[in-house]
């Protein structure tokens, strides 16, 4: 049986600057921001470190998942936290250079072990009383703009997000029979990022998770994960992946539950 086909959704970038992107974040005017400088944090909130290197993690994708400009399946997958205020799902990463790829590269391959990411929902107030001022945080900023040893990823806003032709599994040279490649060819996961859909796997992977498996809730050890967003593919001019496709998996059982997976054919 082949597998289920599932949509992809596909970013549409703002085309000129916009100004105040975090309001418009907040108050969901927009769907994300993609890169930039200014994570959305609550008062007195220190700026999340790696802690694998201790270097400040950098925003790479912060998403509206109460705002209607989000697409509604991926909502249903990270549903708010509650039915008044703003949830806000934010991927920050460590960019720090290091000799496997970017500190994240190194940890998303299971080289080092320390989490080099923070993946979670995040909660504020409809007024936006509760997030902080960014002016709080500039010192911290000024020190990821001027060293030679991060890299900060130029902020692009994404109004909404354009749903792709479904997708199945990617081909990793044994899934499909020959009277089926047509049928691929029609279906095939595209590269970039994108919400949903299926990742761009390749013949090897590598991924964060204890033994493969979701640990989280009383069940026990359970192989559950979905592709929720793919953050990126090695043949995109993106120093992020100098190393392979890199993916976050969410756990069907558990919101949650997410693991870092980086994959290709090396």
């Amino acid at each position: 049986m082949l597998p289920p086909l599932i949509t992809p959704y596909f970013p549409q970038y703002a085309e000129s600057a916009i100004e105040d992107s975090a309001g418009k974040l907040l108050h969901g005017s927009i769907s994300a921001i993609f890169g930039g400088l200014f994570p959305l944090l609550h008062p007195d909130e220190e700026w999340p470190k790696c802690k694998e290197c201790g270097s400040h993690l950098v925003p790479y994708l912060q998403i509206n998942v109460s705002s209607s400009n989000t697409p509604e399946e991926f909502r249903r997958r990270v549903p708010p936290l509650g039915a008044e205020g703003t949830t806000i799902l934010q991927v920050l990463l460590c960019t720090t250079e290091t000799n496997n790829g970017t500190c994240f590269e190194g940890w998303a391959n299971c080289i080092t072990e320390e989490e080099s990411w923070l993946v979670r929902r995040i909660q504020f107030a409809a007024d936006g009383h509760d997030l902080a001022d960014p002016a709080s945080y500039e010192s911290v900023r000024t020190e990821l703009e001027e060293s030679e040893e991060i890299t900060v990823i130029p902020e692009r806003v994404i109004a909404g997000w354009t749903a792709g032709r479904p997708e199945t599994e990617h081909d990793e040279g044994y899934l499909y029979k020959p009277e089926e490649e047509q049928y691929y060819e029609e279906h095939e996961p595209a590269e970039g990022l994108k919400l949903l859909g299926y990742p761009i796997r390749g013949k090897y992977y590598n991924n964060t998770s204890v033994s493969d498996n979701c640990q989280v809730g009383d069940a026990g050890s359970h192989d559950e994960w979905q592709c929720l967003i793919q953050l990126g593919t090695r043949e995109e001019d993106n120093p992020i992946y100098t190393t392979g496709n890199i993916y976050v998996n969410q756990c069907a059982l558990h919101p949650d539950s997410f693991e870092a997976v980086c994959s290709g054919t090396w």
